[in-house]
C-alpha cells in the first residue's frame, strides 16, 4: 500500500508515534514526471520554426542601417501580394481556392536575381489564412534564399 503505517513497539499495547512512510510510490511518480519533462522538452525544440516576430527591441551602439529596399509579402486566402518599399507590386491570385505556390517560388527567384544581397522579408498574414498555408509560404520563401523571415499580421481583419 502507498500509505504510512504506524509502527508498534510492543510495550503495553500502546502505539508508537513514529510512522514508517513508504517512499517507493513517491519515487515512482517523481521518475515518471522527470521522464515526461525531458521528453517534452525535446519535442518543443524540434517543433520550432526559426522566424522573427514583428519589430525587434534590441538596443545597442550600432549605427542605424543603410536604407535598403524593404520586401513585404501579403498573404490572404485570395492570394499573394509582393510589395517593395520602392512601390513595385506583384499580384499572385489563388487558383481554384489554392494559393499559387509555384508562382510564388518563381517570383521569389526573380526577386533574388534582382536583389542578390537581400536576405530579409516580412510576411503579413491575414486572419483568414490557414496555418498550413502560412508554413508552406515560409518554406518557399526560405528555400528561395530569404532566410531572415519576419511574420506579422496585417493589422486588420480581411
Amino acid at each position: 500500500m502507498a500509505g504510512g503505517a504506524v509502527v508498534s513497539n510492543g510495550k503495553g499495547g500502546r502505539k508508537s508515534v513514529d510512522a514508517a512512510i513508504n517512499l517507493v510510490p513517491f519515487i515512482d511518480l517523481l521518475s515518471c514526471c522527470l521522464a515526461f519533462l525531458l521528453i517534452t522538452a525535446v519535442w518543443v525544440n524540434l517543433s520550432q520554426v526559426p522566424v522573427h516576430h514583428g519589430a525587434s527591441s534590441e538596443g545597442g551602439a550600432n549605427p542605424p542601417p543603410v536604407p535598403s529596399v524593404q520586401l513585404t509579402l501579403l498573404l490572404s486566402p485570395d492570394g499573394y501580394v509582393l510589395q517593395r518599399s520602392t512601390g513595385e507590386t506583384t499580384h499572385l491570385s489563388a487558383v481554384s481556392g489554392e494559393l499559387d505556390y509555384k508562382g510564388l517560388a518563381n517570383a521569389m527567384r526573380q526577386l533574388k536575381r534582382e536583389l542578390p544581397h537581400k536576405e530579409d522579408i516580412t510576411i503579413r498574414s491575414s486572419d483568414g489564412v490557414i496555418y498550413d498555408r502560412l508554413i508552406q509560404t515560409i518554406d518557399i520563401v526560405r528555400a528561395e534564399q530569404f532566410p531572415d523571415v519576419n511574420v506579422t499580421d496585417t493589422g486588420h481583419d480581411s
